[in-house]
């Protein structure tokens, strides 16, 4: 009965719920684009990302390198991620602003500028089938985002469909919060999978000094 209670609870464990991956895509016009995931506190990941239709709803995803990194350097390139998508998403807010400003005066109020072009967009998954399926936000900028559904197709994830099929336009806050309560979401997650194997490991040298 333990046993069976001890199952049932990893089963509805609630930190299965957190995202388990974080995409930052850097755009390589049109079809392609750099990817850098963040999928535990030590794997990061960089990966090519192909286009396959013109309208952007079918991709294949392609792993090219696997790192194993410090958790401090995680973090920091999690959070430096991040600073840099939300960036993008003022920057293109400022750009729409000015652009309307422009139209209603007839003045330029703001130039394009070349280095915004090139920061990340976002993508943060959620598991629905462990690892194998997942369902994917990405942040267009802070009034557009996609729904889509990732999965591997091959037992050794390294190539993966990526299907995008809903289109959501919110308010940025919105979005931001999102954004930020997912950081927080993953960085627990994994603060609780540190603790779990901390906890085996310690049980498991118990028993063998015990033994």
């Amino acid at each position: 009965m333990l046993q069976q209670m001890h199952t049932l609870a990893k089963r509805l464990d609630p930190f299965k719920l957190c995202p388990f991956s974080f995409y930052f895509w850097f755009l390589i016009e049109p079809y392609n684009a750099i990817g850098v995931s963040i999928s535990s506190h030590k794997d990061v990941d960089v990966h090519w990302r192909q286009q396959m239709e013109p309208n952007e709803t079918i991709y294949l995803i392609f792993d090219i390198l696997k790192l194993q990194l410090p958790f401090p350097l995680t973090l920091l390139l999690l959070f430096s991620g991040s600073g840099l998508v939300i960036m993008d998403g003022v920057f293109r807010l400022l750009e729409s602003a000015a652009g309307n400003y422009a139209d209603n005066t007839g003045k330029p109020a703001l130039r394009s500028l070349a280095p915004f072009k090139l920061l990340p967009k976002m993508s943060i998954y959620f598991p629905v089938i462990d690892s194998y399926t997942s369902i994917g936000f990405l942040t267009i900028d802070f009034r557009h985002l996609e729904i889509s559904i990732k999965q591997v197709m091959e037992p050794n994830e390294t190539i993966v469909s990526l299907i995008r099929f809903i289109d959501v336009y919110a308010p940025f806050p919105l979005q931001l919060s999102v954004m930020i309560l997912s950081v927080g979401l993953f960085i627990t997650g994994q603060i609780n999978n540190l603790i779990t194997k901390t906890g085996e490991d310690l049980l498991r040298e118990l028993n063998y000094s015990t033994n």
